[in-house]
């Protein structure tokens, strides 16, 4: 099972999730994020996984990364960094990190 909070805070999209990352959530998951970055224009993008577990190769970080790129913004991950995007400790670190 997996929690999904998203929140619009500060011009940033937190998406904050907690539980099994599995392909068939993590598709409505990039979906929806997907559509709300391509509809608004949102820049900044953080997502919080320090209490998700991945159990698949999944693109929801790549399709979301494309999204906040072509919006010309930045992505930040929080609480593993064993993916391949910028990443920070927590939520406050990286909003220091986006110098917002």
């Amino acid at each position: 099972m997996l929690d999904v909070n998203i929140e619009f805070s500060k011009g940033v999209l937190f998406v904050r999730l907690s539980g099994d990352i599995t392909n068939d959530n993590a598709s409505n998951i990039k979906n929806n994020v997907v559509n709300i970055l391509t509809k608004s224009g949102i820049k900044y993008l953080v997502f919080n996984i320090s209490d998700a577990v991945i159990n698949n190769k999944i693109d929801l970080f790549e399709k979301c990364n494309e999204a906040i790129l072509n919006n010309n913004g930045r992505m930040i991950i929080c609480g593993n960094n064993d993916l391949n995007y910028e990443s920070a400790k927590n939520e406050l670190t990286a909003l220091r990190m986006m110098s917002i």
